[in-house]
This record gives C-alpha cells, sequence and structure tokens, in this order.
C-alpha cells in the first residue's frame, strides 16, 4: 500500500510541475544534475574542465577567473615562457589570454592579438624573436571574437607590419557592443582602437596559405559572430587536426545561451566530420593546454591530441555546463515572476 501511496505522489508531484512548470528548488537540483554529469562524461581526464569555470553560474564565471587564473585582468601581467604545442603551432601570451601562431611554411597566421598594443610590444614580438618568428611574416590575424582581450593588439599589427585581419561580419559590428572593455578599463587596462574593417569570412569559409588550410565556422553565442576555427597541425610525420572553440564564458541571458547550446551541437558534428583530435583556446588554461604540454609525452603520444573520443567528450562537458546555465536562468526567471 505504501508503494502504491508513493508512486501516487511521484505521478501527483509530476503532474503538478508540467502543468505550473518547475520551482525554484528543482531548477537548482537539475542545474546540480547536469554538473554532476559533466564530471562523469569528463572523467578523471578532463576533470580540471568539468570542475572549472565552464561549470560555474555565469555570475560566478569572472569571480572563480579571479580567484583561480594566474594574472586574470592583470594589466600588468607577465608572459609565460613561449612554446611549440606542435611543430608548426606556437603559444605567445600571458596565462590568461594569448595568441597562437601558425607557420604554414609560406607566412604566420596569428589567432587573436592579446589586449592591446602594449602587450603586443612587451609580450609578443620578444615571444615571437625568442621563437625565431619573424614578425614581417605575419600574413594574417584571425579574431575569435570581438572582445578587447582578443582583438586589443590588432590595430597595431595592422598598421605597422600590414597584417590582414579576418572576423565574421556579424562581430566586425560588435566592436561598440563590447561589454568587456569598459569593465576592463575600470581594472587599469588603457583603451584599444580596433582594427579597420578588413576582410569578412563566412561559414564554412576556408584559408590556405602555404601547408595549411583554415575552415571557418560561425558559432554564435559567445558574441554574434565568433568564430570557431579548424586546422592541421603537424607532429613530426603526422597530421592532426585541431579546433578552437571560439568563446567559452557563458551568458545568463536564455537567447544567447540557446544560440551557444545550437552552435555547440554544430560545431561537435563538425569536429566529428573533419576528425579533430585536438582543442585550443587563446584562453589557453581552459583547455588544459599549459598542463598537457608540461606534462610532456606519454607512451609516444602527443600530450595535447585528446583523440577524437576525448574530443567528444569535453563538448560533452560544454554541452552539460550550458544545461546546468539553462536551469539556473530559468530558475532566476522565476524568482523575479
Amino acid at each position: 500500500m505504501k508503494k502504491i501511496v508513493l508512486v501516487f505522489m511521484l505521478l501527483y508531484t509530476g503532474l503538478a510541475v508540467s502543468a505550473q512548470g518547475p520551482t525554484t528548488e528543482q531548477e537548482s537540483f537539475s542545474a546540480a544534475a547536469h554538473v554532476q554529469r559533466a564530471k562523469e562524461v569528463g572523467g578523471p581526464e578532463l576533470a580540471f574542465h568539468a570542475e572549472g569555470i565552464i561549470c560555474q553560474p555565469a555570475p560566478a564565471q569572472i569571480p572563480y577567473a579571479l580567484n583561480n587564473i594566474p594574472h586574470f585582468l592583470n594589466p600588468k601581467a607577465p608572459a609565460v615562457e613561449p612554446f611549440a604545442a606542435f611543430d608548426n603551432l606556437y603559444y605567445v601570451g600571458p596565462y590568461a589570454v594569448g595568441t597562437w601562431i601558425l607557420d604554414t611554411g609560406d607566412g604566420l597566421i596569428l589567432f587573436d592579438a592579446l589586449n592591446n598594443e602594449g602587450e603586443v610590444k612587451r609580450i609578443l614580438l620578444p615571444g615571437m624573436k625568442q621563437l625565431g618568428l619573424d614578425p614581417n611574416d605575419l600574413k594574417y590575424l584571425v579574431i575569435t571574437h570581438a572582445h578587447f582581450d582578443h582583438y586589443g593588439g590588432a590595430h597595431y599589427l595592422q598598421q605597422t607590419y600590414g597584417v590582414r585581419v579576418i572576423m565574421s561580419a556579424a562581430d566586425w559590428k560588435y566592436f561598440p557592443n563590447d561589454i568587456a572593455l569598459p569593465w576592463a578599463m575600470k581594472k587599469g587596462y588603457p583603451g584599444v582602437t580596433p582594427p579597420e574593417m578588413d576582410m569578412v569570412v563566412n561559414d564554412g569559409d576556408t584559408l590556405t596559405l602555404g601547408d595549411a588550410t583554415v575552415t571557418f565556422w560561425v558559432t554564435p553565442g559567445h558574441t554574434p559572430g565568433t568564430l570557431s576555427p579548424i586546422f592541421p597541425v603537424r607532429d613530426g610525420d603526422n597530421t592532426h587536426f585541431v579546433g578552437m572553440w571560439g568563446g567559452n564564458a557563458l551568458h545568463e541571458n536564455i537567447k544567447e545561451l540557446t544560440q551557444m547550446h545550437d552552435s555547440l551541437h554544430r560545431f561537435q558534428s563538425l569536429a566529428r566530420q573533419q576528425a579533430v583530435e585536438g582543442l585550443i583556446s587563446t584562453h589557453a588554461w581552459v583547455t588544459g593546454s599549459f598542463r598537457l604540454h608540461a606534462k610532456g609525452r606519454v607512451d609516444g603520444r602527443h600530450p595535447m591530441v585528446f583523440g577524437k573520443d576525448g574530443v567528444d567528450r569535453y563538448l560533452d562537458v560544454i554541452d552539460e555546463c550550458i544545461s546546468a546555465q539553462f536551469a539556473r536562468s530559468n530558475a532566476k526567471q522565476l524568482l523575479g515572476s
């Protein structure tokens, strides 16, 4: 009899939820369940990701970074030791946000441009020299999205070295709406001049230079025109494809969350189609690039090559974290209604 009563109570509760919508307590429980699922999906190998910034509630992501990421939002952040992640891919920059440089054999492609002109002069150019890379060989600069910490040095590079600047159409228009820059200026960062309008790439466009072809995918959500490129890298005689999920931090806004969720599912499908085996970000700590590079090879395997299954699980973690934020945002709407 007790079992019958319990089943009836559960059915009644389910009917009430479907009729009235979930309560804030249920939304909170749902968010926690998605975070737990993210940890299970990631497993020990991707624990740093599931337990990191991406699964934090949206309002807590910046405080989390300030407390956990070295020199995050520090205008005087020092550079990390520049390094070759692959035979033709290099990282230069501070710990919190940097640049990736792809050597195509016929010129260099730069992904993002640090926070400002000063960091280009103080960090990027000396780092390139240390790696034996000539800034005069810079041909293209890909801006993944229109937040100042990704385009800050672009105008200087454009004017000084004639670098062609690549962005999506939507993000070329987004500079006046960059909410990150005014907030950062309160922290002591200088203002920046956006690059002059240059090359526009659309979804699925490619850029071939030397022995590399970069495919651009427009993945709105973090910004209206966030780019998520996929391109080949070399490791000895082996070639691997790496992907760059263009924007990491989540919004509370349901519309933008929905855009990011849809973009993630599409990018995940594209990553499978293009056999992507590694993931990078100009926020390199998000993808564990520093930790993995320092770890070195295990059984001859390149540390930053997750494998196709690892990439799939990494993106599944983001999927669960976005679902958790949906639950939190819905709960907030309920509280406000």
